[in-house]
């Protein structure tokens, strides 16, 4: 656990480095900058929440406010990562700005660096097993619910814009070449609708008896998790970032769109599902993996709970 705390206080300190390296380094094209103290600042809290984490502080609560406000920051200052990674792969048709490549994965390395180091901190805390957390209760359904309600406003709307309507729009035009560009992410949403059930219902843990072929056995449960972190990861990178611009839109008194004939509020009302939808559905993931453990923990001898 130390290791890992020293880890996400590296990383934490690299962040803050590679964002300074942008003064000196050469940069590609500027997709979006986030206000100047937000990666700072989520580094410096970084820092500190590792920091704590290495010291005799036993405060479970402060060390989870701290921290989680350290992870938010900096999983904040890694917004637009995937879109860096399309670069550095070419699939965006220019080169990617290195300095904040380097510092997005940086805060997201750290972001998951602390968040690990943290659980572990705290069941040593409860005197929790370190290696399973103990027992742990199916996550409640309410949070696969809410999850359907934050994920429904892109594809709803998005479809409504391709069969012609003008949901948010002045008139059908625009929407051709926003719903085509934005179409990769409509399958995404509606992927994650189902998982955000899955998670929280028996079907996501026994495959139900109106599967062919698969009635009453175990789901593929590494594909669930893999699926849920992954995009737990790209909500907490996109959703946050969007969101703090439409706020500071909103304050500033300059809330345009980007995009002719599209009014501001559909691209603001995706950007704050998101934001809302990341901290339902990352414990939701958190909640299942714990209660789907299927193997007997090698340090508690803890049996898993029969799923059914």
């Amino acid at each position: 656990m130390l290791n890992l705390s020293r880890m996400a206080l590296i990383a934490s300190a690299l962040t803050f480095l590679a964002f300074e390296s942008r003064h000196v380094l050469p940069r590609g094209v500027v997709l979006f900058e986030l206000p100047g103290w937000t990666t700072p600042l989520a580094a410096a809290t970084g820092v500190l929440g590792a920091t704590l984490l290495t010291s005799s502080l036993r405060a479970r609560r402060i060390l989870l406010a701290i921290n989680g406000a350290a992870v938010l920051l900096l999983f904040l200052a890694a917004s637009g990562i995937l879109f860096d990674l399309l670069r550095v792969f070419g699939l965006m048709g220019f080169p990617p700005d290195w300095p904040m490549f380097t510092t997005r994965s940086f805060a997201f390395m750290s972001a998951i660096l602390l968040v690990r180091a943290t659980v572990l901190r705290v069941r040593e805390i409860t005197g929790a097993c370190e290696l399973c957390g103990g027992p742990a209760a199916p996550p409640p359904r309410w949070l696969g619910y809410l999850g359907v309600l934050f994920a429904l406003p892109y594809p709803v709307i998005k479809t409504n814009w391709a069969l012609g309507g003008t949901l948010g729009l002045d008139y059908p035009d625009p929407a051709r070449d926003g719903f085509t560009s934005g179409w990769l992410v409509v399958p995404a949403a509606l992927i994650g609708i189902v998982l955000s059930l899955a998670l929280v219902h028996r079907w996501g843990r026994i495959w139900p008896r109106w599967v062919p072929g698969l009635a009453g056995r175990p789901t593929p449960r590494g594909l669930l998790l893999f699926g849920g972190w992954f995009g737990t990861a790209l909500l907490f990178t996109m959703g946050p970032a969007g969101a703090a611009t439409v706020v500071s839109d909103l304050v500033s008194g300059t809330p345009l769109s980007t995009i002719a004939g599209m009014h501001y509020w559909p691209g603001a009302l995706f950007y704050l599902s998101w934001m809302c939808w990341a901290p339902v559905f990352g414990p939701s993931v958190y909640l299942y993996q714990r209660a789907t453990r299927r193997k007997p923990c090698g340090t508690c001898d803890r049996v898993p709970v029969p799923q059914g």
